[in-house]
């Protein structure tokens, strides 16, 4: 079976994580500090700080923008349900809202216009890796006094007019668990240019404690410490730290192969009655998923032949909304609704043969002639 997504991983992030193993210091210590200053030359962000998975991320960032019981964070409904289970986790509310037809991206001024005197942020979601229009976003935000927290679980090596992602918003999250554009095994981290912000996430992510065990050590009474905030269990070890360092160095590798896949995927459906192709700019994104939209009732059918051909496929994502946990909410997302009728997600991952691209798009224009 062809897999959707699967990690790019070899003999370099073994022998990585192998060192790691022979120093004994299996937690967070030089290693992550070193993927951290790694990543902040990547991002050219002043400050990104690592973590344990995207999700835990996303929860600092809120945490550290004082987002609390009572708030509300606008968020687009169709993303994977960490983005709404961190407003959560910090007493807040989401307020779900619509996404554009051809990027699957927030639609701004559908956003913009359900801010209520109680809402106190807005999460843009990347969605595939596709940078939002941020030129539009950012200044209605800052107009409304809205704090700009960009999930960019899929857009880690993205930029938006030249700029890396990272270094847009006043916050940036990132996820490197298993399938994302870099990996780490299980990670993720929060980028910012402000200092003050990135002063109250830091303890946040090592149970509340002013400083960690690595460097505790290093400065002697290493038994003593002090907790200074509320925090979490979030820090990223070494071993996770030690995968990502290793992708990192190929990060601009990767990210042209996606590339290439989604070109050609593009020049081979572009002309097919049935199914409708999302606007993609590969010029400046590092694509985490390749996406359709199947029309005409058949995105389910279309599934069914593909795996009876050894092919995966996956729809990205259930809308949030449309979940128990946010029955309560009765919003009505009619474009959201729709979409998630039709979207599919096809393979996409840095390792997929070019046999494999020709064997996908001959059974999705098979099955579509």
């Amino acid at each position: 079976m062809i897999p959707t997504h699967r990690p790019c991983v070899g003999e370099a992030e073994l022998a990585a994580v192998g060192r790691v193993f022979a120093s004994r210091w299996l937690g967070m210590g030089e290693v992550t500090k070193a993927f951290e200053e790694r990543l902040r030359e990547f991002l050219g962000a002043k400050h990104v700080i690592a973590v344990n998975t995207g999700t835990a991320a996303l929860h600092v960032a809120l945490a550290g923008l004082g987002v609390g019981p009572g708030d509300e964070v606008i968020v687009p409904s169709l993303t994977f349900i960490s983005s709404a289970q961190a407003i959560v986790a910090v007493g807040a509310r989401p307020l779900f809202c619509e996404v554009s037809p051809d990027t699957l991206n927030i639609d701004v001024a559908d956003a913009i216009a359900r801010a209520t005197p109680r809402t106190r942020a807005i999460m843009p979601v990347h969605y595939g890796g596709l940078v939002c229009d941020m030129d539009t976003l950012l200044p209605l935000a800052r107009e409304r006094k809205l704090s700009v927290l960009e999930d960019a679980a899929h857009a880690f090596g993205s930029t938006y007019k030249g700029r890396r992602v990272g270094t847009l918003g006043d916050i940036t999250c990132f996820s490197f668990d298993p399938v994302k554009n870099i990996t780490c095994g299980g990670g993720g981290a929060v980028a910012t240019d402000n200092d003050g912000l990135a002063q109250r996430i830091l303890p946040r992510r090592n149970v509340g404690m002013h400083s960690d065990s690595w460097s505790r050590l290093q400065h002697g009474r290493n038994w003593y410490y002090e907790v200074v905030a509320p925090g979490y269990r979030y820090h990223l070890a070494d071993l996770n730290a030690a995968i990502g360092l290793e992708q990192l160095k190929r990060a601009e590798v990767f990210k042209a192969r996606k590339q290439a896949i989604v070109r050609r995927y593009d020049e081979a459906f572009r002309d097919v009655t049935g199914v409708r192709l999302l606007r993609h700019d590969c010029a400046e994104t590092f694509p985490f998923s390749y996406v359709v939209r199947v029309l005409d009732d058949r995105r389910d059918a279309l599934m069914r032949h593909l795996r009876e051909r050894g092919i995966g496929s996956s729809v990205e994502f259930i809308p949030n909304h449309l979940h128990p946990l946010f029955a309560g909410t009765s919003v009505r997302l009619p474009v959201t609704e729709q979409l998630y009728q039709e979207i599919l997600t096809l393979p996409l991952y840095v390792e997929l043969a070019d046999a494999d691209v020709e064997h996908v798009i001959a059974s999705v224009r098979g099955f579509l002639a």
